[in-house]
Formats: structure tokens, C-alpha cells, sequence
């Protein structure tokens, strides 16, 4: 969405911010926010606290000891997205959330799921296996001249809404640097009445998100990418006016109750959803990496990250690599490729000096990569601890890594 910039954080608050981080140091240079990020070490304190605590008077025991700090992380993560805290169920990861709500919106053979060409693979697993089990068609809304969903397209869609199960998209894709204009396909799909699913795994923690601007009925993020949070956790948004028509797929005895011997009744707010067990170290853990990512300011990490991805495309550039971003508006997400030299082959240069990178596969998203005829990108992104000089560095090296393969 678009929203005025706050100002990005000067070079004293960014040392601030990796001061306490434990991975921001001199010999590393994490280029991977958008595969795990850097926690701070409040988040790992929290997390070994937990854990101490359970190994010391028992996982039961230890719960009730923090039964009031676990409530308080759904708080935090409503604060954060402006959503209410009955409207937030934890989960292990953003792909279970986004499951969780996917298979509980009702679809009938021949019914229709709107979706984008910048899907993510497991998102799409879904969409071709709800075909197969349910008979639901794929409806692929193409992108326009930014390479952002064609919200026009979207429109013509849903001039027929009446056999239109769910419109699903991704905010910020896995590659492309490209942010969807989430807010007009909202605005679309409420006038159209028909259920919106957000995956906001990778915008969540480095932009402002805002449910209600949005429009979104669910939305799916994880704890470990932008958040700075834990691994093997995420949360689910669900709208309070959503829940009636809507059934949660695999309910168990929390998110519903065993209300007589052959019936049950749903848990009250987006509980329905949840699980008795999980994690409640990493829960905690999350609660931890939203409440410094609130301290921070959001606006300002947003700030930051597009500062330094603007930076970092100009300098990527300048030595030759291509740019494959996309989008009017672009995410901390930077993806590059050369044909001197592999994305892997550069990937495991910056890896020997010291450089955190990853590289895109076509199965993480077939669609875009089809459509663009891509090849595996190197994936490079930013977040408010990225420092010049680490920008610098790493692009030094991939310098150095195309010169020595271009023959002379």
C-alpha cells in the first residue's frame, strides 16, 4: 500500500539496533532477511527463559507461570497490524495459517479461486490440489505493465462474483522485489463480497500493515523472515465478520469444545484455528520480535529497508548485474542474475567472504518464473540492521566473482 515514509533510521540507530542483535557483527553480512533474519537477543532470552523455566518446574506448570505474557503476544500482533487480539490464532509456521484458513472457506465444484501470477509454490500446491479434490477452477488474474496483479483484470473477474469461492494473494512474492497493491484488490473483493486471503509472510515485519485499510478477511505471516522472530512460528489474522461463514477443516478440542457426547461448538474468535499444543517458548519468542520491532516503529523499519533496496539495485547495476524487480512499489526483496556466472556459482562466492544470500528455484514460483521465462535468481535483502558499508562489501564481491568469469 502506499503510505508516507516516516524518516529511515540514521547510521547511530542502526548500530543501536545491531548492537543488541548477536548476528550483526563485523564477519557476518546477512543479505537472507527474507529467508530467516537476525533475531534480537531479547527474542533468544525470552525463548531460553521458556525453555529453562519448562526444564525446571515442567511444561504444564511453566504455561500457567506465564499464562498472562502468552495472551499478551496476540496483543502485540493486533497492535501491530491494527486487528483485535480475538482475531489472531498462533501457529508453527505462515504456510499452516494460511492452510488453515484456505481449506476452511467453502468450495464447490466448478467455483472459482481468483489468484495472481506471483503465488508461492506451497500456496499453489494448494490451489491445484483443491482442484483435483474439489473440482474448484484456477482463475489466474495476469499482471499488468508493472508487474503487479492487473487490478483491472481483477476487476472483469468479478463482474460475475457469484461462483467466486476466495480471491488469494501474495503481498510481496518470493522474488521480484514487487509489493501488491493489497489495498484495491480489497476494496474489490468486499464490494464483491467474496472472501480475501492475504500471505503477508514477507511484508509483515519490514512494512506498515494495516488489516483494516487493507480489507482482508484473512492473512497469513511467519516469525522468522522481516519480524526477526523464531523460527517455526507464524500467526493467522482472521476477521470477526468472516467467522460465520467460514469452517475451520481440522478442529480439535481447542479450538472447539466437546459440547456433547456427538457435538462440539467452535472456540469464540479466530481460536477456532488454533491447536492445544505448540511451542510456547517460540510464541513467546514471537511476542518478543513484534514488541521490538513496535519500539523500533514499523514505519521506520519500512523506511529503512526501502532506502537501502533502492541503494542496493543502483549499485547492482552499476557493475552489469540485471534486476528482475518488479512493481511500482518494491519490497527489501532484491533479486539479480548475470549469464557469466550462476546464481549459485555467486551465492557460494559471497558465502566464502562472509555474505548470507540465497537463490530462487523454479518450484518456489512457477508461475512467475514461467511467465518471465526466469533463471534462478540471487535473492538479496535488506532490513533496518544493513549498513552501506555491508552493501559495499558484498557488492564488491560479486564484482570480483563476474571479472574473474568474463574472459579478456
Amino acid at each position: 500500500m502506499t503510505v508516507p515514509l516516516a524518516v529511515p533510521l540514521t547510521e547511530n540507530e542502526i548500530a543501536d539496533v545491531r548492537s543488541s542483535a548477536p548476528g550483526c557483527t563485523d564477519t557476518l553480512i546477512h543479505l537472507n532477511h527474507c529467508g530467516s533474519s537476525l533475531p534480537d537477543q531479547r527474542v533468544l532470552d525470552v525463548q531460553v527463559g521458556h525453555l529453562q523455566l519448562e526444564a525446571t518446574i515442567g511444561g504444564y506448570e511453566a504455561a500457567k507461570v506465564m499464562v498472562d505474557a502468552d495472551a499478551n503476544v496476540a496483543s502485540s500482533i493486533a497492535r501491530m497490524i491494527e486487528a483485535e487480539s480475538s482475531e489472531i490464532a498462533r501457529f508453527g509456521s505462515a504456510a499452516e495459517a494460511w492452510n488453515a484458513a484456505f481449506w476452511s472457506i467453502p468450495m464447490e465444484r466448478g467455483q472459482r479461486i481468483i489468484v495472481h501470477d506471483h503465488e508461492y509454490g506451497a500456496n499453489a500446491i494448494a490451489f491445484i490440489h483443491a482442484a483435483k479434490t474439489r473440482g474448484i477452477v484456477i482463475d489466474r488474474v495476469p499482471s499488468d505493465e508493472d508487474g503487479q496483479v492487473s487490478v483491472d483484470a481483477l476487476a472483469q473477474r468479478l463482474e460475475r462474483a457469484d461462483d467466486v469461492a476466495l480471491i488469494s494473494l501474495t503481498h510481496v512474492p518470493t522474488n521480484g522485489g514487487l509489493v501488491n497493491p493489497a489495498v484495491e484488490v480489497g476494496r474489490l473483493a468486499n464490494a464483491a463480497r467474496v472472501p480475501y486471503l492475504l500471505d503477508a509472510c514477507q511484508s509483515v515485519g519490514q512494512r506498515i500493515v494495516d488489516v483494516d485499510e487493507i480489507g482482508c478477511d484473512f492473512l497469513s505471516a511467519t516469525g522468522r523472515k522481516f519480524l526477526r522472530g523464531p523460527r517455526g512460528t507464524g500467526f493467522l489474522y482472521a476477521r470477526t465478520a468472516i467467522l460465520d461463514r467460514v469452517t475451520p477443516s481440522q478442529p480439535d478440542h481447542h479450538g472447539a469444545d466437546w459440547s456433547s457426547t456427538d457435538d462440539y461448538t467452535f472456540a469464540d474468535g479466530a481460536q477456532r484455528f488454533e491447536y492445544w499444543e505448540y511451542s510456547h517458548a517460540g510464541w513467546l519468542g514471537l511476542g518478543a520480535a513484534v514488541d521490538v520491532a513496535l519500539e523500533i516503529g514499523v514505519d521506520r523499519i519500512q523506511a529503512t529497508i526501502t532506502e537501502r533496496a533502492a541503494q542496493l539495485r543502483v549499485m547492482l547495476a552499476d557493475i552489469g548485474m540485471t534486476i528482475y524487480d518488479e512493481g511500482i512499489e518494491q519490497s527489501g526483496i532484491v533479486t539479480t542474475a548475470t549469464p557469466s556466472v550462476s546464481s549459485a556459482n555467486l551465492q557460494a562466492a559471497l558465502g566464502r567472504a562472509g555474505v548470507n544470500a540465497s537463490v530462487t528455484f523454479v518450484g518456489s514460483s512457477r508461475y512467475d518464473v514461467e511467465r518471465r521465462n526466469l533463471p534462478p535468481l540471487l535473492r538479496l535483502s535488506v532490513h533496518c540492521t544493513t549498513t552501506i558499508t555491508e552493501l559495499e562489501r558484498a557488492v564488491e564481491v560479486l564484482e570480483q566473482a563476474t571479472e574473474v568469469s568474463t574472459p579478456h
